[in-house]
């Protein structure tokens, strides 16, 4: 009772959260995120449970913050998450607060995936595969599904309308 209530007090804490996170929060999901149940490679339901209520710190970590760990497994809790309509809707509010570039990417995929995007997320989406090392990037985390992904995301309503303003 008392994880479900800092979830959503946690959820709908203001923009300002991933702001707020303190080192010691960071440590502690980390060491967190090292007794969480798993099935192989992915968390299980009870594992993604147990984390739900550090989503503010996931996205407040930084590539120095996880220097030295695999980005893995923060991936993997990232998809689990990403199974919630709520974490969902709190990624999307917070979506620029995420720090670290692989993740903010992993989440922009999933979000577009799930059919939660924001026109936000879609223009960085949209950004990124204008990008060298972003579409790259994209290219390894989605293999042969990177270009039907990228189709999408181009024929994407709202990408069409914000490209054609960009040409005007």
């Amino acid at each position: 009772m008392i994880a479900a209530l800092i979830a959503l007090a946690l959820l709908l804490a203001p923009c300002q959260a991933e702001k707020d996170v303190s080192a010691a929060q960071k440590r502690e999901f980390l060491e967190v995120l090292k007794t969480l149940p798993h099935k192989g490679e992915f968390y299980t339901d009870e594992g993604v449970a147990k984390a739900k209520p550090y989503l503010p710190v996931l996205l407040a970590l930084t590539e120095q913050d996880i220097k030295g760990y695999d980005i893995y497994p923060f991936a993997a809790l990232s998809n689990g998450l990403g199974e919630y309509k709520d974490s969902r809707g709190y990624v999307v509010r917070h979506f620029e607060g995420i720090r670290h570039p692989v993740l903010q990417l992993g989440w922009a995929v999933m979000l577009f995936e799930k059919q939660s995007a924001s026109p936000q997320v879609m223009q960085f989406l949209r950004d990124a595969l204008m990008s060298n090392k972003q579409a790259k990037l994209l290219k390894e985390m989605l293999g042969p599904g990177f270009a039907d992904f990228q189709r999408r995301v181009k024929a994407h309503p709202t990408t069409k309308k914000q490209s054609s303003h960009r040409r005007d």
